[in-house]
C-alpha cells in the first residue's frame, strides 16, 4: 500500500512533481508512492481512488510552485476557491485524518498565508515547509528523503544503485581473486612439460621457466578509462532554445542537465513546460534521453514519448527530437541550444 500520497497542480509544479516521484518512488518503491498521473487508471473514479489513497498513506506532500493558489477555472473564479477542487479536496482530507502533511515549495514559491486560503486548508500554515531549489535539486529532493524515511512504516531497506554498483563490483573482485588463487596453485602443481623436439633443426627448445607475468590490472583499467569516450565538462546546467514545432508553434523552451558520469537527468522543455528526462544517457558528445506527456482528446488519454538524440559542438547543442504518439502524427524536430548566461559551467 503506498506511504508517500503527492499532491500538486500540473499547470503549477508538472515538471518538478514528475522529478520528485521519480527520486521518492525509486526510494520507497512504486508501490508505495502515489501520484494520481501515473497510478490512476482507466476508468476508475477519481475521487474515490484519492479518498482511499489517502486512508493508507502515512505522509502527503503538498508541491506548491508559485501559481498554486492562482490557478483559475475556466469562469475566472480562483479554483482553490471550489470545494471540489482536487487539491483542495486531498490536501483537507490528509489534515481531517491528521495523517502528517508536509509543504514542499519549488520554483521559488512561499508558504500561503491563512487568510489566502479557504477555512479547511488553514491548518496547512502550521506545517513545517521543505525547499526544493533549482540550483539544488537533488540535495534537496534527499533531505525531504530523509524526513520521509522517518514517517513512513512498513517499508523496508532499499539499497541505492550506488550501493548496489559497490557490492557487485566487490563480489566480482572477490571472485576474481578467488579464482585467480586456484589457478596459481594449478600452475605450481603441473608436472613441467617434456622438452620439444625440433626435428627440422635438431635443437631441444626447453620448457619456459620462471613465474608467469600477473596482469597488470591497474594499468589496465586506467587505459580502458583513457579509451572510453568522456563526456563533454560544459553539459550540466541550463540551456535554452528556440523550438518551432511540426505543427508550427513557436515555444522558448529551457533544459536543465544534471550530469553524472554517463548518465544525464533534469528535465526538458516541452510546450513552455518542464519534463522530467528518463533514460538520459552520455557518450562522447552524443547525449540521449526521452521525456513522456499525457495528451487528452475528449475521454480519451494517451502518453506521447518524446526521444532525444543531442550533439556537442563547442558552446551550442544540436537537438533532434522524434515524438511518438498514437493520437496524432509528428514530424522529427531540429533546433539548437545553447547555454543560459549566468548558469553553472
Amino acid at each position: 500500500m503506498p506511504g508517500v500520497f503527492i499532491s500538486y497542480r500540473r499547470e503549477d509544479s508538472g515538471g518538478y512533481t514528475g522529478r520528485l516521484f521519480d527520486i521518492l518512488s525509486t526510494e520507497f518503491g512504486r508501490e508505495n508512492t502515489y501520484m494520481d498521473l501515473d497510478t490512476i487508471e482507466g476508468g476508475d473514479d477519481f475521487a474515490s481512488v484519492i479518498n482511499q489513497k489517502i486512508s493508507v498513506s502515512d505522509v502527503l506532500v503538498a508541491v506548491i510552485g508559485d501559481r498554486w493558489l492562482a490557478v483559475k477555472e475556466p469562469n475566472g473564479t480562483r479554483r482553490l476557491d471550489n470545494p471540489h477542487d482536487f487539491v483542495r479536496i486531498e490536501i483537507a482530507e490528509a489534515l481531517r485524518r491528521e495523517i502528517r502533511v508536509i509543504p514542499v515549495l519549488v520554483a521559488g514559491a512561499a508558504m500561503p498565508l491563512e487568510q489566502d486560503l479557504p477555512d479547511d486548508l488553514r491548518p496547512l500554515c502550521g506545517r513545517q515547509a521543505v525547499e526544493i531549489r533549482d540550483s539544488h535539486f537533488h540535495q534537496d529532493a534527499q533531505q525531504l528523503t530523509e524526513v520521509l524515511k522517518s514517517t513512513l512504516h512498513g517499508i523496508g531497506f532499499r539499497p541505492d544503485k550506488s550501493n548496489v554498483k559497490r557490492i557487485v563490483l566487490a563480489l566480482l573482485f572477490g571472485v576474481a581473486a578467488i579464482a585467480g588463487a586456484g589457478i596459481l596453485l594449478f600452475h605450481e602443481r603441473r608436472p613441467a612439460p617434456p622438452p620439444i623436439s625440433n626435428s627440422a633443426h635438431q635443437q631441444t627448445i626447453p620448457p619456459t621457466a620462471g613465474p608467469v607475468p600477473a596482469l597488470d590490472v591497474a594499468r589496465a583499467g586506467a587505459d580502458l578509462r583513457q579509451k572510453a569516450p568522456q563526456p563533454p565538462s560544459d553539459i550540466a546546467g541550463k540551456w535554452s532554445a528556440t523550438v518551432i514545432y511540426d505543427w508550427g508553434d513557436t515555444y522558448k523552451e529551457t533544459f536543465d542537465f544534471e550530469v553524472d558520469g554517463q548518465e544525464l537527468s533534469g528535465t526538458a522543455g516541452l510546450l513552455g513546460e518542464g519534463r522530467t528526462i528518463r533514460e538520459g544517457k552520455i557518450t562522447g558528445n552524443r547525449i540521449s534521453f526521452m521525456t513522456r506527456t499525457l495528451t487528452m482528446l475528449g475521454s480519451d488519454r494517451y502518453e506521447d514519448t518524446h526521444s532525444y538524440k543531442v550533439t556537442v559542438a563547442g558552446g551550442a547543442i544540436r537537438f533532434t527530437m522524434v515524438t511518438d504518439s498514437r493520437a496524432s502524427e509528428h514530424t522529427p524536430v531540429h533546433f539548437i541550444a545553447t547555454k543560459v548566461k549566468g548558469a553553472p559551467q
